[in-house]
């Protein structure tokens, strides 16, 4: 007990010594929030959730008061800080509360039946999000929906005829495969994960196209090099919290083993890339130097950041299908890994394409398949706008 009483005296001292630190700017902001505490006003916890909450937009070297309420708030034994959740695993995720899957489901069915029109294949690829798929990994009183929604929706599509593939048995099924596929401070993937995507969709697609090549020495795991920069990385829901709550961790991304000759072009930010998958579906700067935690992502390393429309061209690619998907963030890493195994790929991010609709852009590019990948927390806005009539 007397152990847990220090962790607010501990803090507070190191709270104080930061405030030597700061700037003459934060000075005014910060004596009053911690007036009111001295005055007995409010608690500690309050002084620190009103500077890294109330504050933060005013508030000058923010980052080492987000890490010091991280601390005090491990220090003190809380499982949830600034909408964060320390999962069982000490792994990081968040909150989601139930939502009504109808309207994806209307709008991905829309979007398929126009490609049946258009006898072009579809599948719907169900991305996995934290927690496990049983939930048992999330503290109590905290709630956790994801895969619940994310069940609504796949339902709602096989019943209208819409193929889809779900991933998250596979990558979140158990403990032990979330933290082999997931990184402990960010919500998405790391590269094994998004791997595995690769591996599952290829095969699906395989079957789709069984006279052509897709499934080769490109999709197995044992030709691809894993890379890890120790300590590099601090995640989405890490920069929320803070080093002192999260800690840091590190950042892998793959590169094949084989010869690869390709292109990335950004036709609305004028970006051209060529040469090997380094060269052309990475983006090195994103991992040069020394890491920047909280103003810069390693993540971004994978094509360089979500960009509204890329197109890949891969002279070495075993088969000449043209590729075209629809996704979140969560695609990143996974288009550079379809653009060494299709001659054309394609990707659209519908929150960032704003001169052209998803609609218009496949009847451009005639596309031999279209896949749609999104995480559970895509049931509406802007990412379910295809561009179909009524929209």
């Amino acid at each position: 007990m007397k152990r847990k009483n220090l962790a607010p005296r501990i803090t507070a001292v190191v709270f104080l010594l930061l405030l030597g630190f700061l700037t003459a700017d934060n000075l005014g902001i910060l004596l009053n929030t911690a007036k009111s505490y001295l005055c007995r006003e409010i608690s500690f916890a309050d002084v620190m959730n009103q500077i890294t909450a109330g504050y933060q937009e005013d508030l000058k070297q923010e980052e080492p008061l987000i890490s010091l309420n991280g601390a005090y708030m491990r220090l003190t034994g809380a499982r949830v800080s600034n909408g964060v959740v320390l999962m069982k695993n000490g792994m990081l995720t968040e909150e989601s509360a139930q939502a009504d899957p109808s309207y994806a489901a209307g709008q991905i069915t829309g979007l398929y039946e126009y490609l049946q029109e258009q006898n072009t294949p579809f599948l719907f690829v169900e991305a996995p999000r934290k927690p496990d798929l049983s939930g048992s990994l999330m503290p109590e009183g905290t709630e956790n929906c994801c895969h619940e929604n994310a069940n609504g929706l796949l339902k709602a599509l096989e019943e209208n005829g819409v193929p889809t593939l779900d991933l998250r048995p596979e990558l979140v099924g158990s403990e032990e495969a979330l933290e082999q596929y997931f990184y402990r401070t960010d919500h998405h993937w790391n590269a094994e994960g998004a791997f595995v995507a690769f591996q599952r969709i290829t095969e699906r697609m395989q079957a789709q196209f069984p006279e052509d090549t897709i499934c080769s020495c490109i999709t197995q795991r044992e030709n691809w090099e894993k890379h890890v920069l120790k300590d590099y990385f601090l995640g989405s829901h890490g920069r929320r919290v803070g080093i002192g709550f999260a800690g840091v961790e590190n950042f892998l991304y793959l590169t094949p083993k084989f010869d690869t000759q390709m292109s990335c072009t950004i036709p609305g930010d004028g970006i051209y890339r060529e040469g090997s998958f380094a060269e052309a579906a990475l983006n090195m700067d994103r991992i040069s130097g020394a890491p920047d935690y909280y103003n810069s992502s390693p993540y971004d390393v994978h094509t360089g950041e979500n960009y509204a429309h890329v197109q890949f061209r891969c002279e070495t690619a075993p088969s000449g299908k043209k590729v075209l998907m629809i996704k979140d963030s969560y695609g990143l890493p996974l288009e550079g890994f379809l653009a060494t195994a299709f001659r054309e790929v394609e990707t659209l991010d519908l929150r960032y394409l704003e001169d052209s609709t998803a609609v218009e852009i496949i009847e451009q590019f005639q596309p031999d398949m279209v896949i749609v990948m999104y995480n559970p927390f895509v049931m509406e806005g802007e990412c379910l706008q295809f561009g179909l009539d009524g929209q």
